[in-house]
């Protein structure tokens, strides 16, 4: 079969057609819009400009971070010495005894808490106390435990009064708390 020149000429007009679309169609979709190309410019130079800044203050960084580790080293401090809880445990007993004994609190009953483990490696040591004291040597005793140079806290306080001969008698119930530095186990989970 022959193909005429007229019909040639529509063939080849066609396929110029074709290519002149598919050139147009190839162009727009391998050139970036303007508009989106002007927006991710603008973005990243923002992020440039911040992280900029952030480099910038390192020197402050590095110095706020001297001063937390001094912070939290002066606050390792105030935590009862070793690592054991029953240890710890004996050894805030024996502080709660001896100043009780200088404000003349008597302790009739004394006994160790189950331990308490919190988040970021510490754990809370628990005494509770049963004495005798007039109010005078109570508030004595609980100055005394606050101003410690060690950090305790009274997690509960109950006090009993007792008719005795016209004049009431006071029975407090303290629990007094102390905290140690122990390292967290492998799998294991703090309790709250």
């Amino acid at each position: 079969m022959k193909i005429s020149v007229r019909e040639r000429k529509v063939i080849l007009i066609g396929a110029g057609v074709v290519g002149a679309v598919l050139i147009y169609y190839a162009a727009t979709q391998l050139i970036p819009d303007r508009e989106a190309l002007s927006q991710s410019v603008t973005l990243k130079k923002r992020m440039l400009v911040k992280q900029r800044e952030t480099l910038s203050r390192e020197e402050f960084y590095k110095a706020r971070l001297v001063q937390y580790q001094n912070r939290l080293n002066q606050d390792m401090t105030q935590l009862l010495p070793g690592d054991n809880p029953n240890v710890a445990g004996a050894e805030l007993q024996k502080l709660l005894k001896d100043l009780a004994d200088q404000n003349g609190v008597e302790i009739t009953q004394r006994s160790i808490q189950p331990e308490k483990k919190l988040p970021n490696g510490l754990t809370k040591v628990t005494v509770r106390l049963d004495s005798n004291c007039s109010p005078d040597q109570l508030v004595a005793f609980l100055t005394a435990i606050e101003n410690y140079e060690k950090f305790l806290t009274v997690d509960d306080f109950t006090v009993n009064s007792f008719p005795i001969q016209k004049k009431y008698v006071i029975r407090p119930n303290i629990s007094v708390s102390g905290y140690i530095a122990s390292p967290d186990k492998p799998g294991e989970k703090p309790a709250l």
